[in-house]
């Protein structure tokens, strides 16, 4: 093997201080007096971080200052320098070897008062201490670490910042806003803008807006939001918001823009990625009743289990649906399952994509669980010729409207 193809790398794990220091004592920047100067500096700068950390007087907390200062002082300088030895040589002969460590503190000072995440009102994991004790010695940043946390820290700063210049526009009040994460206000003030409103939604609102979006959708054939929205944002929330607008309409427009996903479960689908108000319990339930128009067709707005069941009985036997039946209509029923079985099927089908989301698992399982066993048993018994135990089953479950009214059951109370 020739000399040419036997190369040897080596690498230099010094941290950035000692060998900028070694570069200029090499090139003669930094002259003995200058390094004594240092060796005194540091040793008074030791001490006195020791105290902060700890105790000046165990030997441990004094060699542990050592290290913490040259971290420090390796990160201002790798940072102010840009890695560049020889300004960093000259800066050091030129500085007090102090004001190097302050400026190391004082970046990551200012690091930790950025946010750590962007939420509003959530609270630091560590306080400032506890993050200067760890990123002194334990775990201290590389430069390209600091520089990337620094970026993160500062983009979610303006995130923030971009979604409370949105909250105010529209009059919500900062208190609103505690513990919501800065995103989801954001891409509510869009969806509010692309659907022509002027406030961020409640529970109710929200779903007027999905439907609004939805039907102009519909009407061009697709699901766009107009970067010209963005054209009265300050500079500085553009870019965010850009973003945040690609990000509706590759993962949340495909969703909007489908007819066939139901309103309410589209809406418990995108929910948690939006800023929607808090609401109370009317509310509540004056979102079911927005959310199921087809529900509050089949069901007339009939809230207990005979008439939801009645109107089951019907889709299974795939007529139109009641939530009340006469005797000659039960027996009807009975004689067409008989002859083609139960769409059990159609009813699961209607509960997926009518019924409220809070009730679809419980009427599924009051359906497929409890009614169905015993209706099959009941009314495809071929030895009940005259539908004698079918009628009962049907009128002890569902609401069969008897010919007689002193007949009559109250099972709606």
């Amino acid at each position: 093997m020739t000399d040419h193809n036997r190369i040897i790398a080596t690498v230099d794990k010094r941290p950035f201080f000692e060998k900028a220091l070694s570069y200029g004592v090499q090139k003669d920047i930094i002259d003995q007096e200058k390094c004594r100067t240092i060796i005194a500096d540091g040793a008074k700068g030791s001490v006195q971080i020791a105290d902060f950390f700890g105790s000046s007087h165990l030997h441990t907390d004094l060699d542990n200052a050592r290290k913490r200062m040259v971290n420090l002082i390796s990160l201002f300088l790798e940072d102010a320098c840009n890695g560049d030895l020889e300004p960093a040589a000259i800066s050091l002969r030129d500085n007090t070897f102090l004001s190097h460590s302050r400026g190391g503190n004082e970046m990551l000072k200012a690091l930790h008062a950025l946010p750590d995440c962007a939420v509003f009102g959530d609270v630091k994991s560590q306080d400032v201490k506890s993050f200067q004790d760890e990123r002194t010695l334990v775990k201290p940043y590389t430069l390209v670490a600091y520089r990337k946390e620094r970026q993160t820290r500062e983009e979610d700063a303006n995130t923030l910042a971009a979604a409370t210049w949105f909250a105010k526009s529209m009059a919500l009040p900062r208190s609103a806003l505690e513990f919501t994460s800065a995103e989801t206000v954001i891409r509510s003030a869009l969806l509010v803008r692309a659907a022509g409103a002027d406030s961020f939604p409640n529970r109710n609102a929200f779903a007027t807006l999905l439907s609004t979006i939805r039907a102009q959708a519909a009407s061009i054939g697709k699901l766009k939001i107009a970067k010209k929205l963005l054209d009265d944002i300050p500079e500085e929330f553009i870019k965010i918001s850009d973003k945040v607008r690609r990000e509706i309409e590759k993962h949340d427009a495909p969703l909007i823009a489908n007819s066939a996903i139901a309103l309410d479960e589209l809406r418990n689908t995108v929910e948690l990625r939006y800023f929607v108000r808090e609401s109370g319990m009317d509310d509540v339930e004056e979102f079911d009743t927005l959310m199921s128009e087809e529900w509050r067709r089949v069901t007339g707005g009939k809230e207990d289990p005979f008439s939801r069941l009645t109107a089951f009985l019907c889709i299974a036997a795939e007529i139109k649906p009641k939530t009340i039946i006469s005797e000659a209509e039960a027996k009807s029923i009975t004689r067409k399952v008989r002859q083609h079985g139960f769409n059990s099927a159609a009813v699961a089908d209607f509960i997926s994509s009518a019924a409220p989301f809070e009730m679809k698992e419980n009427l599924l399982s009051l359906w497929e669980e409890e009614f169905l066993p015993e209706a099959t048993a009941y009314l495809l018994d071929l030895d009940d010729i005259k539908y004698l135990s079918a009628l009962k089953f049907l009128k002890e479950n569902c609401n069969v409207k008897l010919k007689s009214a002193s007949l009559d059951r109250k099972k709606a109370a």
